[in-house]
């Protein structure tokens, strides 16, 4: 059973309730970052707490003896923000959620209702020197759209596509879970499609998290948009009002710049589907790119890179297979499993989307995922063999998915049904394009990591449960009232593995997929019902938890109101593994 300890820890509540206030507030920012962007009063400090960042609320006990460490994740807040575009209202307040990465590294974001600035750090991409550490500040002064992680819907009958971040959040909230290893940062909106005309009065509630864990580089973007709340006043047919997604959505100067004017040009582009990858070969992107569409891929991801610095930004769904993601009205039976220097269906043929000229990449109009192509909108006389700095990053699915009562695959090789929960989940990866190794810049860069580590963690399996069970169900995202089918227990909305507890533990053996090592798992105990330090062991060998430092063996947190312990194990497991974790 469970050791009860008599410590009391306080799960110390805090919410931001925004009302679309463009007064500013929270503390001043401290030198060091761009304005707005450095922590100033911290609300992480009380060790042993749940803390989420805002205005204070009531604190609830919650018994058991976890406390913080020196590298616990740290939530703070900082003065509001203005959004550069103009789109958003200025931010009541910013949180500034800083972590330990993979290096023990500290990374910081700043956000609201979605991503203004990230600060991080990453070694191998300098050739003079592949030990040397490169600091890099992604900002939202950059050309596309202001700031990255709100939302974007189109749809086929009148064009409507209201940017995200024009809509003021109900709710924010950022919560260092007791313990302080992991966090979420919460955002709650209403989508109003009558942001821009041809909206309808249609409103879709929408969830957002951001999730990040340390000993983890990348943050998780999860999302439901919950259609069975939508209000539809009109009585609209979303089986002819078919809707699309495209968040997370936005642009940060991922190369580094200060400013949009400083930025570099964009390299080129990549995608994957559940099949095959695209991937531009040419040192600039512009319509003349050669391009490659036939390598085998089983990860969605979009990706951009810059021409001159070693960066790179991309999207990478947490979930292999996914054939309900991207648009692939023009790319499937043309140029998907060819290249540029074949003879395919429809080659340069962009006349279906009022498109008469004649160009290398696929249609500007028909890209799975929206990037910087719109660049080159036949309307905007932009000429094509010019490229751009525009660092837009975005999503894509098919018309329909949500809300419709049915709608194409990618592939057109069924349908599903776009009604209800509609969630899916994303690592959030900027970094290195690629690494050195000697003079070459040929080892793999940050997207490339992150697409290898979503097969492993979907491939992996859980058995020999001896004590809990596997969780065989999960909600179908955040905020969502649905359920989703779990397999080996691995839940994409956080890309880990989760366990029904017994006398607030678990003991199962770990198999990773043949040649498929998992890096760092995190795995997820719900029904623990005291916020104790675990003891964990591997192979029967015991591991330090919490020690404060990069080498510690697992960082845990207890996520108060859900009674889960979660375990990040710090360690690369490449074979059958006997993983117990105990209260």
């Amino acid at each position: 059973m469970a050791r009860l300890r008599d410590v009391t820890l306080l799960f110390s509540t805090y919410a931001f309730i925004a009302c679309g206030s463009s007064e500013g507030g929270g503390t001043t920012a401290a030198a060091g970052r761009s304005a707005g962007g450095q922590s100033g009063g911290d609300t992480n400090t009380n060790a042993g707490s749940q803390a989420t960042a805002g205005s204070s609320g009531q604190a609830e006990p919650v018994l058991g003896d976890l406390q913080n460490s020196a590298d616990s994740v740290r939530v703070s807040r900082t003065a509001g923000r203005v959004d550069p575009e103009g789109i958003a209202a200025k931010s009541p307040e910013i949180s500034e959620l800083s972590w330990r990465d993979a290096r023990g590294a500290l990374r910081t974001m700043s956000l609201y209702g979605y991503l203004y600035q990230y600060d991080y750090s990453f070694v191998g991409g300098e050739a003079a020197d592949r030990e040397a550490v490169t600091a890099r500040s992604a900002g939202d002064d950059a050309y596309g759209h202001a700031g990255f992680g709100y939302v974007v819907s189109h749809n086929t009958v009148t064009g409507n596509s209201p940017i995200g971040k024009a809509n003021a959040p109900s709710k924010v909230e950022t919560t260092a879970f007791i313990g302080g290893h992991h966090a979420i940062h919460r955002v709650e909106l209403t989508y109003d499609r009558d942001k821009e005309g041809g909206g309808k009065g249609i409103q879709i509630p929408v969830v957002i998290e951001w999730l990040v864990a340390t000993g983890h580089d990348h943050p998780v973007w999860s999302v439901t948009w919950k259609m069975g709340e939508a209000k539809n006043p009109q009585g609209v047919d979303f089986d002819d009002y078919r809707m699309d997604v495209r968040g997370p959505y936005g642009s940060l100067n991922f190369d580094g710049a200060s400013s949009r004017a400083q930025g570099d040009a964009i390299g080129g582009v990549a995608w994957g589907d559940a099949e095959f990858a695209f991937r531009t070969t040419d040192q600039e992107l512009t319509l003349t790119s050669s391009w490659t569409y036939d390598t085998p891929n089983k990860v969605n991801y979009s990706q951009s890179w810059t021409k001159n610095v070693n960066a790179e930004m991309g999207i990478v769904q947490t979930r292999p297979g996914d054939k309900s993601m991207g648009y692939g009205d023009y790319v499937v039976g043309r140029a998907r499993g060819a290249t540029s220097a074949a003879a395919y269906l429809g080659k340069g043929d962009c006349a279906a989307f009022g498109d008469a000229r004649v160009y290398s990449v696929p249609c500007i109009s028909g890209w799975p995922y929206q990037l910087m192509n719109y660049d080159w909108d036949a309307s905007g006389g932009k000429p094509e063999a010019e490229g751009t700095g525009t660092k837009l990053m975005a999503w894509g699915s098919p018309y329909g998915w949500l809300g419709a009562s049915k709608f194409d695959l990618f592939d057109y090789s069924a349908e599903a049904d776009g009604s209800g929960d509609r969630s899916y989940a994303t690592l959030i990866v900027l970094g290195p394009k690629c690494r050195y190794d000697g003079a070459a810049c040929d080892q793999a860069g940050d997207v490339a990591r992150a697409l290898a580590a979503v097969e492993a963690l979907d491939a992996a399996t859980i058995t020999q449960v001896t004590q809990g069970k596997l969780a065989a169900s999960a909600a179908t995202g955040p905020g969502a009232s649905s359920k989703k089918a779990l397999s080996n227990g691995y839940n994409d909305s956080y890309a880990a593995y989760y366990l029904d507890s017994e006398d607030d533990g678990a003991t199962f053996t770990f198999t990773p997929a043949a040649g498929k090592v998992v890096d760092i798992p995190i795995f997820v105990l719900r029904g623990v019902t005291v916020a104790n330090e675990p003891t964990i062991t591997v192979d029967g060998e015991p591991r330090a938890v919490n020690t404060g430092n990069a080498d510690s063996g697992a960082f845990v947190s207890y996520r108060a109101g859900e009674n889960e312990l979660w375990v990040t194990l710090n360690e690369t497991l490449s074979k059958k593994t006997v993983i117990s974790i105990r209260e």
